[in-house]
């Protein structure tokens, strides 16, 4: 189990269900959180342009822990639904492309985003498409939706103070994201070959 998957393990066991008690008194409906993650993210865009980096940074930021409050507080609200896991997964892949469209804006050559970006819709496809046959995927790989999220942050920090440097972990990003969709592929193949 990676690192990424122990913290998320901690969270989900010790910090989300007191996040979800609070966050439940403010909305006990999960589907706001999930859809006020896009829109912090739509936010972060013209922020970087317009107000400051940092302003679209903490955007992202914000929309990234709303993403991460949703499931807890459905599940400490009891409003756990085949509705908040299509909303959940369709509208992380709309975050997603906003967050990389922020890349672009900052600077990151427009083909690295878009390995990045092609990368990063193909891994939470495989994940889908196996655990629709049955596998567990969740944890397969190096950079899952936390690890790329995380490196996205990282990119965006940097490239405010070094742009070359940034493009390098962009690079190193993209590269690592391909790797962790032909892991998923040759699990998910090799699974399947039983």
């Amino acid at each position: 189990m990676g690192v990424f998957n122990r913290l998320r393990s901690f969270y989900e066991a010790r910090i989300a269900p007191t996040v979800a008690s609070f966050l439940s008194r403010i909305s006990p409906d999960p589907n706001i959180y999930t859809l006020a993650s896009p829109v912090a993210a739509a936010a972060a865009l013209p922020a970087w342009l317009y107000i400051s980096p940092v302003a679209s940074l903490l955007l992202i930021a914000l929309s990234l822990l709303l993403d991460a409050v949703d499931g807890a507080v459905a599940r400490f609200t009891g409003r756990v639904s085949p509705l908040g896991s299509f909303l959940d997964s369709s509208l992380d892949r709309i975050s997603d492309s906003l967050y990389h469209a922020t890349l672009y804006i900052a600077g990151v050559h427009p083909l690295i985003v878009i390995a990045m970006l092609s990368g990063g819709l193909i891994v939470p496809y495989l994940r889908a498409k196996g655990e629709s046959l049955g596998l567990e995927v969740r944890g397969r790989g190096l950079m899952e939706r936390g690890e790329r999220s995380i490196a996205i942050l990282a990119i965006l920090a940097i490239s405010i103070y070094n742009l070359q440097t940034a493009l390098a972990l962009a690079s190193a990003a993209a590269v690592l994201v391909w790797i962790t969709v032909i892991q998923r592929m040759v699990y998910i193949a090799g699974e399947l070959r039983r």
